[in-house]
């Protein structure tokens, strides 16, 4: 009987486990989606700039054309990786469930494992694609508008980005946790031997015994009781 309970309780903790694992692949799900959504939306932004270059008049200045490759440059950097954020983002948020529901034996550990791994470089490629936009605008500014004008629209889009920086900093210290700490909570969690919880349930058990045969000792003594007074009275 006790094997029975052990071999339950194991089964429980592993249930439980799992359902942890599915609800932390639905969190980065979520957070790929998300991703791949601003990222697209971005790479739209770079190619209606690229395209807008035909509004653009290059002169043969050698100068010019320097500006000219480094504009170019800026918007095929931010295209290329905001378009890899969105792949990426697009295949780990098809085939990482996928291989969780449909893999062997502990997929859904490893799975959400190799999703967080991926993560952070999808991550890292939007961050820089970002900047690469921005950067792209600065440029802009200086082949369209005269020096004045786009000292200006470069001093905006700095202070812009700084601004950027300065909340993304802000907000990830507020949500900032040790991993690493969480991660061996969790595996300790998981560790704990179906035996001990066995035991653990037979005490409560036990101690739930003895009050309620306390508890009916004390009502069978209020009824003797009362049935004396009773008869006292007669």
């Amino acid at each position: 009987m006790l094997a029975a309970d052990r071999r339950a309780v194991d089964s429980e903790l592993q249930a439980q486990a799992v359902q942890i694992k599915n609800m932390e692949m639905q969190n980065v799900d979520r957070y790929l989606q998300a991703i791949g959504t601003q990222a697209a939306l971005i790479c739209g932004l770079s190619i209606s700039t690229q395209l807008s270059d035909s509004m653009i008049a290059f002169t043969n200045d050698k100068e010019h054309w320097i500006v000219q490759a480094i504009h170019n440059g800026f918007i095929v950097s931010c295209l290329c990786l905001e378009f890899y954020c969105v792949i990426n983002s697009t295949l780990v948020s098809v085939l990482g469930p996928t291989y969780a529901l449909n893999g062997p034996k502990g997929s859904m550990h490893s799975s959400v494992k190799a999703m967080k791994e991926e993560r952070m470089m999808i991550l890292y490629a939007f961050g820089g694609g970002a900047i690469m936009f921005g950067c792209s605008q600065i440029s802009t500014a200086w082949i369209m508008m005269r020096s004045p004008s786009a000292s200006v629209n470069s001093i905006i889009v700095c202070v812009a980005f700084y601004q950027i920086a300065v909340s993304v900093r802000r907000i990830s210290a507020k949500f900032k946790f040790h991993s690493t700490e969480m991660s061996v909570k969790g595996t300790e969690t998981q560790k704990v031997k179906g035996s001990s919880y066995v035991q653990a349930m037979n005490q409560k058990q036990s101690v739930r015994g003895v009050d309620n045969i306390s508890d009916q000792i004390v009502g069978d003594a209020h009824i003797l009781a009362m049935s004396n007074m009773n008869e006292g009275r007669v």
